[in-house]
């Protein structure tokens, strides 16, 4: 290709060409692809027997093991030992200096008592009325109406 050349890593900076980072995950995930062909030509024809022997021989367990491991070490290590070993909040110093002038509070109107017996004024809103339900007829029994017919 012309002029093309295949840039060292200290020389390109990550993220500045998208079309450099899609070549570079084409050719990462490429050699995937070969590590996982691979992996899989070692199973074919192979015992269950032959198969562990590969499977231990590949580190995956190992891996995984280890993986679990430092997972669980950064757990603890990002909240046991900050709450452990966390800082106490300092008291606060005392100060002896002169003591403030109180200021007068605004005087507070007296709140209005109201008497317990005396129901309050709830006419507007309908609260002690009562509606005459009709007669012979179940409100929850379904009659079949589409109620969200004004919807749409």
């Amino acid at each position: 290709m012309k002029g093309q050349h295949k840039p060292s890593k200290a020389e390109r900076a990550s993220m500045a060409s998208t079309q450099a980072d899609l070549r570079e995950l084409k050719a990462n995930s490429n050699a995937t692809v070969q590590e996982l062909q691979e992996f899989l030509r070692e199973l074919r024809g192979k015992s269950p027997q032959e198969m562990l022997g590969v499977v231990a021989s590949s580190q995956l367990f190992r891996a995984t093991i280890l993986s679990v491991i430092l997972v669980t070490g950064a757990l603890f290590a990002l909240t046991a030992v900050p709450y452990f070993f966390g800082d106490e909040p300092a008291p606060e110093p005392v100060a002896e200096a002169t003591p403030p002038v109180p200021i007068p509070a605004p005087p507070v109107p007296e709140p209005k008592i109201t008497d317990p017996e005396k129901p309050a004024n709830l006419a507007p809103l309908g609260v002690n009325e009562q509606l005459p339900a009709p007669a012979n007829t179940n409100p929850l029994e379904d009659k079949g109406e589409d109620f969200l017919k004004d919807l749409e």
